[in-house]
């Protein structure tokens, strides 16, 4: 059984190519079910319900691993940039959820406000990075933040997965709506506390 879908896929292969990844059909129908029929719905839920613009159509690509992994892409937009990137990962045995937030602040925003951002112990174990535009006055300052969490399906199930998929969403827009006037050194506690929610990582 194992010989028939490999050679079927080898057939499909194209030659002229230095490297082919060969994939099992009947998992990757499996794997995209999952994400099409279970948890894409959530997923559009939210966005929808967001009020922001957002990718229409879900998008399923394949990841360089050791085993058949499968993910999902979502985004949001504020109408000119988007401003969250997530993407679902999933194979027969584990998942894994990535959040990447894009905070843009102006050119006038306290530096000292950024810096503390940057500095935090308490994202320190993957932390956020900065970029500097010199072309944008209102986005001249943009930092990302990026984390990602799982586990194996015996451990969390698909209700975990959905309510995980829920507050990634909502915490990233909430991040939004906090920061659209800029971070001060007086508000930078609370914005920080939104965003543990889902970036903390010691």
């Amino acid at each position: 059984m194992q010989k028939n879908w490999l050679s079927k896929e080898a057939e499909k292969a194209d030659c002229s190519k230095d490297i082919v990844v060969l994939e099992n059909p009947e998992t990757k129908k499996f794997l995209d079910n999952i994400l099409l029929k279970k948890f894409w719905p959530v997923i559009f839920s939210c966005l929808e319900q967001s009020g922001y613009n957002y990718s229409p159509e879900p998008q399923i690509d394949s990841e360089l691993s050791c085993v058949l992994e499968r993910s999902l892409s979502f985004m949001l937009f504020d109408g000119v940039r988007a401003f969250f990137r997530g993407k679902l990962n999933c194979s027969k045995k584990s998942w894994m959820l990535e959040s990447e937030f894009f905070l843009p602040l102006p050119m006038h925003n306290d530096p000292q406000a950024i810096f503390a951002i940057l500095g935090n112990s308490r994202l320190k174990g993957n932390p956020p990075t900065l970029i500097v535009d010199k072309e944008g006055a209102d986005n001249f300052y943009q930092i990302d933040f990026r984390n990602g969490s799982g586990a194996g399906w015996g451990l969390h199930g698909e209700e975990h997965v959905e309510a995980q998929l829920k507050k990634a969403i909502d915490v990233n827009i909430a991040m939004y709506h906090f920061s659209k006037k800029g971070i001060s050194l007086e508000n930078i506690g609370e914005f920080l506390s939104i965003a543990y929610d889902v970036y903390e990582s010691f």
